[in-house]
């Protein structure tokens, strides 16, 4: 089972991120709003073809808190559609400190490629790296939404503190 640890930069505190992460992991896990239908994702290019385009895999994603970490999730997830033919994940997702402002959004775990031997040799052969290519897709998606529900957050916050506070 290939090894999988990738790091995503946040430019929000990680508290009200890893808040935002659980949030959108709960929504992807049950299909809600604009998260119905979740894909993993590569382009055309990254299967040696000619890049005009995507390959979208539909998942079906479990989330749950980490018993031990309080800013972590342990999640797994496989294919919509016909799960014996496209990888497994299994691992942690969560944030950590990083800078002034900023955290971390890691993913940390390993998945398992369908077929056994065949695989293997289909994944070395033809599609070599695409698996760990929708993983980077996804942490950057993931990342990218955590900090726009953050910064939306913090947005209306200053809004209502703003209108609520303004004499009159």
């Amino acid at each position: 089972m290939p090894e999988v640890q990738l790091t995503h930069t946040l430019r929000v505190p990680a508290d009200p991120a890893a808040e935002a992460l659980g949030e959108l992991l709960t929504a992807i896990a049950h299909q809600e709003g604009p998260w119905r239908g979740f894909a993993l994702h590569v382009g055309l290019g990254d299967l040696h073809l000619p890049d005009v385009g995507y390959v979208a895999v539909p998942i079906t994603l479990t989330a749950e808190r980490h018993s031990e970490a309080p800013r972590a999730f342990e999640i797994s997830f496989v294919s919509a559609n016909l799960p014996a033919a496209f990888p497994a994940f299994k691992g942690t997702i969560g944030v950590d400190e990083g800078g002034l402002g900023e955290s971390k959004l890691q993913l940390r775990g390993a998945y398992e490629l369908p077929m056994q031997i065949f695989g293997r040799l289909l994944d070395a052969a033809f599609t070599p790296g695409v698996a760990q290519r929708s993983l980077e897709n996804f942490v950057d998606e993931i990342g990218a939404a955590v900090e726009a529900r953050v910064n939306q957050r913090e947005a209306e916050f200053i809004r209502y503190r703003f209108y609520a506070r303004a004499p009159r």
